[in-house]
């Protein structure tokens, strides 16, 4: 039986959806932290604690509270790997055995790999300033097969993991097409589409399997900007960041914010005046917008995190 899907977000026209992004509040500075030389990825925040997340699956820790810019500690996740891009990052709602935060699900991000469909799901400890990671699941997506018979868009891959901790549900967010300029030629041409899963408990085993009897919902969006970096979920709206900084005048940074109950764009901020540079992930704590960047290796900016507030209606 068919499934009904809604597209709210496709009933809003090009001309709508290219009108001139809202006044962005004042950026700032929050971190100009050092990393280890490596490409920044995905970022958390959890307690006092900063979770810096790095191409092949290394994490920096810093100091939240005082925003030291060395690192506290440092660790390798278990599933650490040269395709794991280790792109994005969140906590879900359980705890495993041992763990010292919520245990986090790692979206790697590389279209192509062998794990592109796989989510990682690992369980950190720290015990006296020495920290540890295990992988405690994975969750694997079937993301083509039958989609589209049972009424569904299917999403080209590189699927963004995303856990909404009020509603306890998993958000895989894609696109139809890959969101490169050389792919997407023309915005008319693509679609973001954001599924909604139930969120496997630990308890249901080490490898879950996904596909689309386990659909619960979805949404279509419309593309108004390309190339996707990360972002997050909060009481049905994903956020989320795009662009290369001043690497590319056609692709400067910016942030998106996706209503997943109406399908519609509810915020969009034009970042290029103001972040400089590539932005790779984003985190709402309190009423701030934190978003993670990365920087060239030759380039003389370090790879900061900057900050903004939280516009009131979305607090």
């Amino acid at each position: 039986m068919k499934r009904l899907v809604i597209i709210a977000g496709l009933l809003v026209s090009l001309s709508a959806a290219a009108q001139v992004p809202l006044e962005v509040p004042e950026v700032s500075v929050f971190l100009e932290r050092q990393g280890r030389g490596r490409a920044q990825q995905g970022m958390l925040i959890g307690g006092k604690y900063i979770f810096s997340f790095e191409d092949g699956g290394h994490v920096n820790v810093y100091d939240f509270n005082r925003a030291f810019p060395l690192p506290v500690g440092s660790f390798d996740l278990a599933s650490s790997h040269k395709d794991n891009h280790a792109n994005n990052a969140e906590f879900g709602v359980e705890k495993a055995k041992g763990g010292s935060f919520p245990v986090i699900y790692i979206t790697n991000g590389k279209v192509g790999s062998a794990i592109e469909w796989t989510c990682f799901v690992e369980s950190v400890t720290e015990k006296k300033g020495h920290w540890s990671s295990k992988l405690v699941q994975k969750i694997i997506l079937d993301g083509t097969d039958g989609w589209e018979e049972a009424g569904y868009t299917k999403i080209f891959g590189a699927p963004s993991w995303l856990i909404d901790q009020k509603e306890k549900a998993l958000w895989v967010f894609s696109a139809i097409k890959r969101t490169t300029p050389q792919v997407t030629k023309d915005f008319s041409e693509n679609i973001y589409v954001a599924t909604r899963f139930r969120l496997p408990k630990l308890s249901e085993g080490e490898e879950i399997h996904l596909n689309v009897n386990d659909i619960q919902a979805q949404k279509l969006f419309t593309y108004d900007i390309g190339f996707t970096q990360g972002g997050c979920v909060r009481d049905g709206i994903i956020w989320y960041c795009y662009g290369v900084g001043n690497r590319s005048e056609d692709r400067p940074a910016a942030l998106r914010a996706y209503d997943t109950r109406t399908g519609e764009i509810v915020l969009r901020y034009d970042l290029k005046d103001v972040v400089p540079q590539e932005p790779e992930d984003i985190v709402l704590k309190g009423n701030w917008i934190y978003l993670n960047c990365n920087t060239p290796s030759k380039g003389k900016i370090k790879p900061n995190i900057y900050r903004m507030e939280l516009p009131k209606r979305f607090r």
